[in-house]
């Protein structure tokens, strides 16, 4: 049997242009180094309520995740919200719980984790260290797990991860690389309960 992953993500999840092919995101080699099968929704600039309006799909992201029915869901969004706050930090913290939730109980047979946001750099403006702690703090109270790793994913010196841009933060097929290496492995135990569940 062969196992579903559903992503309900941002470019970080869709490659952008960062990437040479779109197997070498790092949704798509996480499927190929468990053998499952993707669906993934990721939009460009995909937030909890920047650019909420998407029409990419035939429905919303989240939606499309649902109908896909996988066995393993994965938010992994979030970052494009600083641009909401601080004015906004108390409908950021609602719609992120009311998306956690609606997976969760759409999704009752499924594991649904929340993927900690991207950001390559081990020093953050406190915008972002705020969109951080919600994640971890929303999390928690849906009772979802909060799958760390990609905070500072690149260690001290990022440069050779990026794709060339001008605000240098998008990663190339080597940094894709690196995130499968980690979400990989923060993966495994869940992947693992599902498969035996199956």
């Amino acid at each position: 049997m062969t196992l579903r992953l559903g992503v309900y993500g941002d470019s970080i999840s869709t490659g952008w242009r960062g990437i040479s092919h779109v197997d070498k995101r790092w949704t798509s080699i996480v499927c190929t180094n468990y053998g499952l099968e993707e669906h993934n929704f990721a939009v460009n600039g995909l937030g909890f309520l920047t650019k909420r309006d998407t029409d990419l799909f035939e429905k919303h992201p989240l939606e499309m995740v649902i109908d896909a029915e996988p066995h393993i869901a994965l938010i992994a969004l979030g970052a494009n919200d600083l641009i909401q706050l601080p004015e906004n930090d108390d409908k950021l913290r609602r719609t992120m719980v009311e998306d956690m939730s609606r997976l969760r109980d759409s999704l009752p047979d499924s594991q649904v984790l929340v993927v900690e946001p991207y950001w390559p750099f081990r020093e953050e403006p406190p915008r972002i260290r705020r969109v951080f702690d919600l994640h971890a703090e929303c999390a928690e109270e849906t009772g979802l797990p909060f799958l760390l790793g990609q905070y500072g994913v690149f260690a001290a010196d990022p440069t050779p991860f990026f794709y060339p841009e001008p605000d240098q933060i998008h990663p190339n097929d080597l940094g894709h690389a690196k995130l499968a290496e980690v979400m990989t492995e923060a993966l495994e135990p869940y992947v693992a309960r599902v498969r035996a569940a199956a």
